[in-house]
């Protein structure tokens, strides 16, 4: 693997960091931490992986609520709620899923079992730890983690009468009220946790069509779990959890296209479109048509309207806090056809409930069986103003909103025997389960013009889903010495997805699947195989070090594209595969006064699923559009170096920073849009992935210090917090700039209770999080929707332990 010159700043680190430590003699030791990221319960500094584990406390001090806060702390992953808190993307190395649709290559795990959706509003109120960990994990999580994992633990209920209770108050109306309480029952063998969190956001833009927030968020959650030790050798833990989340619309908007007249452009009209033979990012525009095969061709050119319009180039050019966007037509809605009265359906709301069942069985000799059995059921509302801008009407004559009813469940069964660790010798074998379906309705237009008239349009059901996943996998190792160990994983695979076809309405016009006059259906299957290895060297020098090395295999299955009306040709894509190499050393110095880690890592990845477009006809309406489509664009490679280093200086001084540089690139394929704006060359080679920041970092400190003899605690942080360029598309013409965001918080503290002013983004750095290309709503002329960021909030959080 060629080794990037930022692996000299790992060398520069270490010597710095020792020369710290040799100074750090106050600080005493670090928290050691502990975690089970390979499946048994290690030290982290043992584990040959690249893990970033904060514990609750960790959390609690950075603010940290949720995943996406998360991702902040963590160079080298990205969790951006772009589409608020449903439509997941989240990024590990450079390895993501355009669409929400696409397997994700990232899993959120709680307390070890698979969680398919929803995870952006977990709160992270109750946890014991959260692990991140990057690089494929397909040999021991299974299904949708060939990029990484995060692994969300809980508090869980002990043997003393015991809780936590917090409240936050905000700017932009935001309070949050949690409460945990652990109830022994029966001394030494049962006790339950209960815990609530009730949360409310009231948004910081403002929608000049109503003069009322937009971005507001609202969860109300509540969950409870019991611990049953019968005896020495077995344990049981079963939780039981229920969320409802109400949101507003999400923070986006629209850019502006130039306007037009006589064949000239007369204004910009405040956009950053740049017309055909202009320069965008070092590469020229040159806007194609297509030929009669609907391949976009140098020898058919655009139209003049089309080639003056141009194409989108460079960030948002949004600023301020007023955005329109159509809330008066999702206010009240009454499906025409069944006459029920959904009222006012603006935003997302969701229902969740998550069952969980571990079983824990000892046999003599420090053999483990343990099964995980989990269980969700969830449904999705979500109603949207997809022209960004409030525009009401398209010119086709359709509405621009959208609403649709989704249901999700889905059911994982684990069960995994293990042999003590301790021995040189060790293994690991297991077996998993998946079943997973879902369906739903959907209005494409919410309400539709006829005439003068306007009525509300009929919901109909949407292609429904089924997901089933069968994987036996291993793990064995061997230590040669106490220095050395050798393991190896594996997975072996086999996933079958399907296309459920549900009746859809009649067709009026022949297209795709659908026959005119017949009853319409999109329906599909493909079973999809591989075996996922990993193989792993390491090296422990001392205790407290530890270098590795690994390769290892992963892949997620492809999918089906269930737009009804789109051609053969891109109804079904294909999985993804990768083969990772990550080379990484750990250490603890100074008598655990300083800890650093450092990695370095290459992922070639086959069959990469990236989003494009395709014309679609619509079956039931004849309307000829665009749609965003998943297809597989070829071959791409990503390699980077991640630098992590904490200081303990003094007793009450602590510092850490941490670094990912991630190269992504493409190497191989074609994507449609590509051969539109670059004269017909499709070829994606040599272009940057999207939405991957090539530097990322955070860069913290801390003070703790007694208040002379009163008992109390002064404490305080500064967190910096830096991404560079994210691109939209895998055009690399429009993006979000860099953004630094600085968050501060300050407090008193005694040893049950404190309490703490903070303010999050305290520059007010406005930077678009990310963004998508996209058409003007009034036109159809090439713009792009742009993610705005939430702005500065400042806010107290104070907390009791009892």
């Amino acid at each position: 693997m060629r080794q990037h010159p930022a692996f000299a700043l790992t060398l520069l680190a270490l010597a710095a960091s020792q020369t710290f430590a040799q100074q750090s003699t106050e600080g005493g030791g670090a928290q050691v931490i502990e975690v089970t990221s390979r499946r048994i319960t290690e030290r982290v500094i043992d584990v040959p992986l690249s893990i970033r584990a904060l514990t609750g406390d960790d959390l609690a001090q950075r603010n940290i609520t949720n995943i996406s806060d998360l991702a902040q702390y963590t160079p080298g992953l990205s969790y951006s709620p772009d589409f608020g808190r449903v439509a997941e993307r989240p990024v590990i190395r450079g390895i993501s899923a355009l669409r929400p649709e696409a397997p994700q290559p990232v899993s959120v795990f709680i307390d070890g079992i698979f969680v398919r959706d929803g995870a952006l509003s977990l709160a992270l109120d109750d946890a014991q730890r959260v692990e991140v960990i990057k690089g494929p994990q397909s040999a021991l999580y299974g299904r949708s983690t060939y990029a990484g994992a995060i692994n969300y633990i809980t508090v869980k209920p002990g043997n003393e009468l015991k809780g936590k209770v917090s409240l936050t108050a905000a700017q932009a109306d935001e309070v949050t009220a949690f409460g945990a309480v652990t109830v022994p029952l029966v001394r030494d063998k049962l006790s339950m946790r209960f815990r609530a969190r009730s949360y409310e956001f009231g948004g910081q833009y403002t929608n000049t069509q109503t003069g009322k927030k937009i971005g507001d968020e609202r969860t109300e959650a509540a969950g409870v779990v019991f611990s049953f030790t019968p005896s020495a050798n077995f344990d049981a833990l079963l939780s039981l959890d229920h969320a409802e989340d109400t949101d507003g619309f999400f923070n986006a908007t629209v850019r502006p296209v130039p306007t037009q007249a006589g064949g000239v452009v007369t204004s910009q009209n405040g956009g950053n479109n740049v017309p055909n033979g202009a320069s965008c990012n070092g590469r020229t525009i040159n806007i194609v048509g297509n030929n009669a095969q609907g391949i976009p061709s140098a020898a058919v050119p655009a139209t003049a309207t089309t080639r003056l319009n141009g194409w989108p180039c460079g960030p948002a050019v949004f600023s301020g806090t007023k955005v329109t966007r159509n809330q008066n037509d999702l206010a009240n809605y009454t499906d025409p056809t069944t006459g029920i009265n959904y009222g006012k359906i603006e935003g997302t709301n969701r229902t969740t409930n998550r069952t969980g069942l571990t079983l824990n069985y000892q046999f003599g000799d420090g053999y483990t069986l343990t099964s995980q059995t989990g269980y969700t059921r969830q449904q999705t509302n979500v109603g949207a103003d997809q022209s960004y801008n409030g525009t009401r009407f398209s010119i086709f004559g359709t509405s621009w909103l959208s609403y649709n009813r989704d249901k999700l469940s889905y059911l994982s069964q684990e069960i995994r025997l293990s042999s003590p660790s301790e021995k040189a010798f060790s293994w690991l074998v297991g077996a998993f389960y998946y079943d997973e379906e879902g369906d739903g309705l959907t209005a494409d237009g919410v309400i539709a013009r006829s005439g003068a008239t306007v009525v509300p349009t009929a919901l109909r059901p949407t292609s429904g889903s089924k997901t089933t996943n069968l994987s036996p996998f291993a793990r064995l190792q061997y230590a040669f010495s106490f220095p050395f160990r050798v393991s190896l994983e594996g997975r072996l695979n086999k996933e079958t997805v399907e296309v459920v076809g549900t009746p859809l309405g009649t067709a009026t016009t022949t297209v795709g699947t659908c026959v005119a006059g017949q009853v319409c259906t999109v329906e599909g299957k493909k079973t999809f195989r591989d075996f996922s290895p990993r193989l792993t060297l390491d090296y422990k020098p001392s205790r407290d070090m530890l270098i590795y090395g690994q390769v290892a295999s992963g892949s997620k299955s492809g999918g089906f594209n269930t737009t009804p009306g789109l051609p053969d040709s891109v109804f079904a894509y294909d999985g993804e595969d990768i083969r990772a190499y990550e080379l990484g050393f750990k250490a603890t110095l100074g008598g655990g006064a300083v800890g650093m880690s450092a990695a370095l890592f290459r992922n070639d990845i086959d069959g990469l699923q990236l989003s494009n477009l395709s014309t679609v006809t619509s079956p039931f309406t004849g309307t000829e559009t665009t749609t965003t489509i998943v297809n597989n664009v070829g071959k791409a490679r990503t390699q980077g170096v991640e630098l992590d280093i904490s200081a303990r200086a003094t007793s009450w001084l602590s510092l850490s920073a941490n670094y990912a540089y991630t190269d992504a690139k493409a190497l191989k394929g074609t994507e449609i849009t590509n051969g539109t704006v670059f004269g017909g060359d499709q070829s994606v080679a040599g272009f940057t992935l999207p939405r991957t920041p090539k530097h990322s970092a955070a860069v913290s400190a801390a003070v703790d210090a007694p208040l002379g003899a009163s008992g109390l605690f002064g404490f305080g942080r500064v967190d910096v917090i830096y991404q560079s360029r994210r691109y939209a598309a895998i055009q690399n013409l429009i993006w979000a700039d860099p953004y630094t965001h600085v968050n501060l918080s300050a407090g008193l503290r005694a040893q049950a209770w404190q309490v703490k002013l903070w303010v999050k983004n305290a520059t007010n750095d406005d930077t678009s999080l990310n963004g998508f290309r996209y058409v003007d709503p009034g036109n159809f002329r090439r713009s792009a929707v742009d993610f705005l960021p939430r702005l500065r909030q400042v806010g107290v959080t104070a907390s009791l332990d009892f």
